[in-house]
This record gives structure tokens, C-alpha cells and sequence, in this order.
């Protein structure tokens, strides 16, 4: 088996061709909506593969609205469902358009 070989057949989109790759998230912070159009200053968007970490995401929304607290505590939640920070998108079957909401606690949010 070629290097080629072993890395498609790792590709989720192979094992799981109705899924997509990427998706574009919304991200609701106590400092307003991350999207694809919001804020219009961003430095990124929120468009990830799915395999990445929600802690990933939070580290992202934080650096966009600027919350540099490190005694407050992130979290993301989808609905009422809270998000472990080590899992995947993948793993909550994250969908494209999906709204998610950054809870911070304590600091200066």
C-alpha cells in the first residue's frame, strides 16, 4: 500500500462520503455573532474541517473579540448541550450553518 494509499483511505470523506469535510460555523459571544460576514473586522472565520477540536474553536472566537481573561471559563454549547473541548466537531455531527454559543464565566466578558 502506497503513502497515497494509507492517507485516502483515512480520509473521512471516503469512509463517510454524504459528510462534508468543512463547515462554516456561527459562533454567538457575549461581544456579538462570528460569522462568515460578522464582524466585518475579523481576523478569521469561523470555517473549520471537521475534525477539528472544539477547543480549537473557543481559542478562535476568544482571539476575534479579543477576551484575554485566563481566570474566566470558556464554553461552547450547542443548544443546551455543552461541548467537551477535546472532541471533535465530527464527533457532535457538527453540521454547516450550525449556531453555536461561547458562554464565558467570571473576568470581564
Amino acid at each position: 500500500m502506497t503513502v497515497d494509499q494509507v492517507q485516502d483511505s483515512q480520509n473521512p470523506e471516503t469512509e463517510h462520503p454524504s459528510l462534508p469535510h468543512i463547515v462554516h460555523l456561527r459562533v454567538q459571544t457575549p461581544r456579538g455573532l462570528w460569522s462568515m460576514q460578522e464582524p466585518k473586522d475579523a481576523t478569521k472565520r469561523p470555517v473549520y474541517p471537521i475534525s477539528t477540536k472544539i477547543e480549537q474553536v473557543i481559542q478562535d472566537a476568544r482571539e476575534v473579540f479579543k477576551f484575554v481573561e485566563q481566570d474566566s471559563k470558556y464554553t461552547l454549547f450547542r443548544g443546551d448541550e455543552i461541548l467537551e473541548p477535546q472532541r471533535t466537531l465530527a464527533s457532535y455531527k457538527i453540521e454547516d450553518g450550525t449556531l453555536l454559543v461561547l458562554s464565558v464565566q467570571g473576568g470581564n466578558a
